[in-house]
């Protein structure tokens, strides 16, 4: 433990040098096996973590942090894979290279800290959908809102997603909006966040987003939808529609209105006015 620690959070640094974490309460770990003794233990805000130990490599890292305590955010430190957002997808919350400066990852860190007690209070203020799990319209407007202010100062974008499913017979509909729901979480990260917004629409917010995630995600959840149909026997067809819109911070929107592009954006590609 670091006794000068001037903050109150928790960091488990595994793999990752612990004076590269000056300013928090740091405990350590040299290999997978010690970080999840920690994490038994609880009282883990933030993981710090190198995806190159001694007894796990690459996204195993992070799938086991997250199998362990998947209520704590893991920021990945160091050499990782190519392609940042496979570790991303593995649900880590944020991935710095090696080179980081001490006040970058501090940010990230408390960045990541930060989002999840939002998660935490947005559960604990009626802003979570009681059928589906996932947050209401009013949750999802305060969190994605706290994201685009953070897209403000660290100038990554976000991008916004609706999705609306075929609407099922009523007494089906309950059913039908829960299969929804697990079908759109099953094609996005899990440091994406989603929303059920409307009886059978759905909002997906992609944080550091880069420059063919939109189209990746379009398609993930086309095919996710299409691979659920074929299991459930139902013929193929047009039963999801979507559109993307892109915030960019050099030109600031508020969350409605990108909702609303996104809208029209689906609504184009439904072929409606």
């Amino acid at each position: 433990m670091n006794a000068g620690a001037e903050s109150d959070l928790a960091v488990l640094a595994v793999g990752v040098d612990p004076e590269r974490l000056e300013g928090f309460a740091v405990e350590s770990a040299e290999d997978m096996l010690g970080a999840l003794a920690h994490l038994s233990d609880g009282g883990i805000d933030v993981i710090c973590a190198s995806l190159d130990l001694p007894d796990a490599q690459g996204l195993d890292v992070v799938r086991s942090l997250r199998e362990q305590a998947s209520d704590v955010p893991v920021v990945v430190l160091g050499p990782g894979p190519g392609d940042p957002r496979a570790a991303l997808e593995a649900g880590a919350s944020d991935v710095l290279p090696d080179a980081a400066s001490g006040d970058l990852v501090a940010r990230s860190v408390r960045s990541a800290a930060t989002i999840q007690r939002l998660r935490a209070e947005l559960h604990r203020h009626q802003t979570v959908d009681e059928l589906t799990g996932l947050l209401n319209a009013r949750g999802f407007e305060l969190l994605a809102t706290h994201h685009l202010r953070l897209a403000d100062r660290s100038k990554h974008s976000v991008v916004i997603v609706f999705v609306r499913m075929d609407e099922v017979p009523e007494l089906e509909r309950d059913r039908g909006v829960v299969d929804a729901a697990g079908t759109i979480r099953s094609a996005v990260r899990a440091s994406d966040v989603v929303a059920r917004v409307g009886s059978n629409a759905f909002c997906i917010l992609l944080s550091g987003a880069g420059p063919d995630t939109e189209s990746i995600v379009l398609s993930r959840v086309v095919e996710a939808v299409a691979a659920h149909d074929a299991r459930a026997g139902r013929d193929p067809g047009s039963t999801v529609w979507v559109g993307a819109a892109e915030y960019d911070p050099e030109r600031p929107q508020g969350l409605q209105e990108l909702i609303a592009e996104a809208d029209r954006r689906m609504r184009r590609a439904a072929g409606e006015p």
